[in-house]
């Protein structure tokens, strides 16, 4: 089961995501570009999307070792 925390720092663009699956946890900080998100709903999924492609990212990092 995957478990996301999301926290905005603010009324900035940056947000705090931890995504957690099982005993794995993610934490990472995420700036969503002012120009390419305009509702904060949108800057929030594009946040989300964004901490997903790390975690995708580590992912194939850490099996490729």
């Amino acid at each position: 089961m995957e478990k996301l925390e999301i926290s905005r720092n603010g009324q900035t663009d940056q947000f705090s995501i931890v995504l957690s699956r099982g005993n794995d946890t993610i934490r990472c900080m995420v700036t969503v570009e002012a120009g390419r998100a305009h509702s904060d709903g949108e800057k929030r999924r594009a946040a989300v999307l964004k901490a997903k492609a790390l975690l995708s990212a580590l992912s194939a990092a850490i099996e490729a070792d």
